[in-house]
């Protein structure tokens, strides 16, 4: 019996990963009006982005369905595996309750759910950490579940995107609502606290919110066991934070990602974000 991971896809995981670490992947959708596409299998960052940027209509994003991790949990169970699923944020997405329905189907404790408590490259950190976790040959699902739950609550992540627009369409925005009469004249940082996505800052430009994007994760992050940089377009101000940021954590566990279309369609074109594990 081993203990096995689970995730939905917005957490933008990349694929080498999900192959070294034996992660479970389930898929988000994003529709183009009638079409509808899953994460990572019929479209990938490439093709969505070209699309978000052409479409005179905001795409639509829906969460998987219990039937969705239930196809995916049963092998697992099957086996006699355990399994920890780690999800994004209830707040942010149905995805949780998704997970809680599929898990129901099983015998107690075959299957814990956990809210990651962020989206993208934060809930990708915790997913690598629990499926490294996981890989102990003492794991069990009671430990890498709480080591989990401890992360969620621990880690840090601060996002800039280049307009709210995305967020504001897509019904994401929470209190950074506060940021929408300026949204033509800043770059807007942006936190997700326990899954709701808050205002921290709103600087004049790019080089300017690059450099506050530092400082802030310099105050925040004194000790860091993991650090990812995430662009939804273009991948330059993303390695630029990473070279910035590269005496927090070792290279080993330092991470670059596209986010995918699931989360895209909320934050939108020249979005790039940044999160640390303790």
């Amino acid at each position: 019996m081993a203990v096995k991971i689970v995730s939905d896809s917005t957490c933008d995981i990349a694929r080498e990963n999900v192959e070294r670490l034996g992660i479970t992947l389930v898929p988000a959708y994003v529709l183009f009006g009638e079409e509808q596409f899953r994460q990572g299998i019929d479209i990938n960052p490439t093709q969505f982005y070209q699309r978000l940027q052409s479409s005179p209509q905001l795409p639509s994003t829906s969460q998987p369905t219990p039937g969705d991790f239930t196809e995916r949990l049963e092998p697992l169970v099957a086996a006699g595996d355990q399994v920890v699923c780690v999800t994004v944020a209830r707040q942010l997405s149905g995805t949780y309750n998704s997970a809680i329905q599929a898990a129901g189907q099983f015998d107690d404790g075959a299957v814990t759910v956990i809210d990651s408590q962020t989206a993208s490259v934060g809930h990708m950190l915790q997913v690598i950490a629990a499926a490294e976790d996981a890989s102990s040959p003492d794991a069990t699902a009671e430990s890498v579940a709480a080591a989990a739950t401890q992360r969620a609550a621990s880690g840090y992540g601060l996002a800039m995107v280049d307009t709210l627009e995305y967020l504001q369409k897509g019904g994401r925005i929470g209190k950074a609502q506060a940021f929408m009469g300026s949204i033509l004249k800043v770059k807007p940082i942006l936190s997700v606290a326990n899954g709701e996505v808050l205002p921290v800052d709103r600087p004049r430009n790019l080089r300017r919110g690059l450099q506050r994007l530092e400082e802030l994760v310099r105050e925040h992050s004194a000790s860091v066991s993991k650090l990812g940089v995430a662009y939804t377009t273009d991948a330059a101000p993303a390695e630029e934070m990473r070279n910035r940021l590269s005496d927090l954590a070792d290279p080993e566990n330092t991470y670059t990602i596209q986010i995918g279309s699931a989360i895209g369609t909320h934050v939108g074109p020249g979005a790039i974000a940044i999160s640390t594990l303790p």
